[in-house]
């Protein structure tokens, strides 16, 4: 048996993908000047995003029955009603900007890790619909919501707007999906949130190989129009994160704490770039109603 087949099966031994001479090989991209990007990274994560794909009706078991309380199972609907339509709207989003994004960036590498990642967001609407259905509810998109979409991909620096736009919806997603698995739910949602999770990081551990490179590209206006419309996208979930209070506090989700973590992850990923507040101004978030 070869190096390479050996990849095949072992694919996630750090070990073996760092010591293999064919690895090293395999892990090396073709020299780019155009590239705006570090494309050896971007390769790794193409690689590390492969290994780590599953199947869907074989990772979630689907064959569960959910016995929930009938408000415990509403709030529920209505919780996973809206990140479906957020994952949906993702999965349009990115189909659209791919093609933008792999021209700006001048990367032979980011189409392979975007395809990816495009076959992440594809798996993530699946799971979510077919998790509604179980809880009883046929999924339904959103479109008092669709204007997040808009403003993530349309107007002026739209690859640029869309990745920073991407950096806090992955954010939130993933502080949503952690503390759902942990709240009120079903053995079925949790292990949901859970196998999403995994995604979601990866995808963040894309956007903080790229972003740096995008901000250190920026003019002037440029950085004021994604300041501009970044504040407008926080502001609108912020808003819109209010109304869940009541159904929050049922299945033991704190919407406050909730927003405030997305928030200071958002902060922290800026002040890696070199980006501090003064820069991007980020809303109020409001007390529970409940205090």
């Amino acid at each position: 048996m070869d190096d390479l087949e050996k990849f095949e099966i072992r694919s996630q031994n750090r070990s073996f993908l760092t010591n293999s001479p064919v690895m090293q090989e395999l892990l090396s991209p073709s020299l780019n000047h155009r590239s705006w990007v570090n494309d050896a990274k971007v390769r790794r994560l193409y690689l590390q995003a492969s290994s780590q794909q599953w199947y869907a009706p074989q990772k979630v078991n689907f064959g569960q029955s959910i016995d929930l309380d009938p408000e415990i199972r509403r709030v529920w609907i209505r919780f996973m009603s809206v990140f479906y339509t957020l994952e949906k709207m993702g999965l349009n989003v990115i189909v659209n900007m791919m093609p933008k994004a792999v021209k700006k960036l001048k990367s032979e590498e980011v189409p392979l890790y975007l395809s990816v990642q495009c076959f992440d967001e594809a798996r993530h609407v699946f799971v979510i619909e077919n998790y509604l259905r179980k809880l009883g509810a046929p999924p339904q998109y959103d479109w008092t919501l669709h204007v997040l979409g808009q403003l993530a991909s349309l107007g002026f620096y739209r690859m640029e707007n869309w990745l920073f736009s991407t950096l806090f919806s992955e954010n939130f997603a993933s502080c949503f999906l952690r503390r759902a698995k942990a709240a009120n739910i079903d053995p079925l949602g949790a292990e949901m949130c859970q196998s999403l999770l995994v995604d979601e990081s990866r995808h963040l551990h894309f956007l903080h190989i790229v972003l740096p490179e995008i901000m250190d590209r920026f003019s002037l206006f440029g950085r004021l129009y994604v300041k501009s419309a970044q504040f407008f996208i926080m502001n609108f979930c912020e808003r819109m994160a209010r109304t869940l209070d009541a159904d929050g506090t049922l299945v033991g989700i704190d919407r406050r704490a909730l927003v405030e973590e997305a928030f200071e992850n958002v902060e922290r990923a800026y002040e890696s770039y070199g980006v501090t507040r003064k820069f991007l101004h980020f809303p109020k978030v409001a007390p529970l109603l409940s205090h």
